[in-house]
């Protein structure tokens, strides 16, 4: 059986500014993993082919990285894993330290990830893009990119 999700996801590709370089617009039971190479391979990488280093939460790691990594070998895809989560695929001793690190409980900025978080909530500040009234494929993608325009045009006038 499976449970109808109601509501989208919006996948962005970001530079280092925050500034969008590729959108795509799922609906919410896709997984993060299976959208990543819609927005990649197909927007980011046509719009960008000087792209060399794409850094990631890990809702996109383990095989997701990998894929896009093969079909695009001079892209380098960093997964940034919170501090807390013990899978960061780093090798252990045999040996336990004797005192261990303590990991930092509660909010941790993250290096890098942040970006995308930021431009996601620079995003939500226009109402349009809260609801989700739009039938078509195209709107939604719309919306986001015209959103995008009045941040930059917003930036350019002060």
């Amino acid at each position: 059986m499976r449970a109808e999700v109601k509501g989208r996801k919006r996948h962005l590709v970001v530079d280092t500014l925050g500034l969008l370089l590729a959108v795509t617009v799922t609906s919410a039971a896709v997984q993060d993993r299976d959208a990543a190479a819609l927005v990649v391979a197909h927007q980011a990488m046509a719009k960008v082919p000087g792209l060399r280093k794409l850094c990631t939460d890990a809702a996109y790691g383990s095989q997701c990285a990998q894929a896009i990594e093969k079909a695009y070998p001079a892209l380098n895809v960093e997964v940034v894993r919170h501090p807390g989560n013990r899978s960061t695929g780093t090798w252990q001793n045999a040996q336990p330290p004797l005192w261990p690190e303590v990991v930092p409980s509660g909010f941790v900025v993250q290096a890098k990830r942040w970006v995308v978080e930021r431009t996601h909530a620079w995003n939500e500040r226009a109402r349009r893009l809260i609801t989700h009234h739009d039938r078509s494929q195209w709107a939604p993608v719309a919306w986001v990119w015209l959103v995008e325009a009045r941040i930059l045009a917003t930036r350019l006038a002060e």
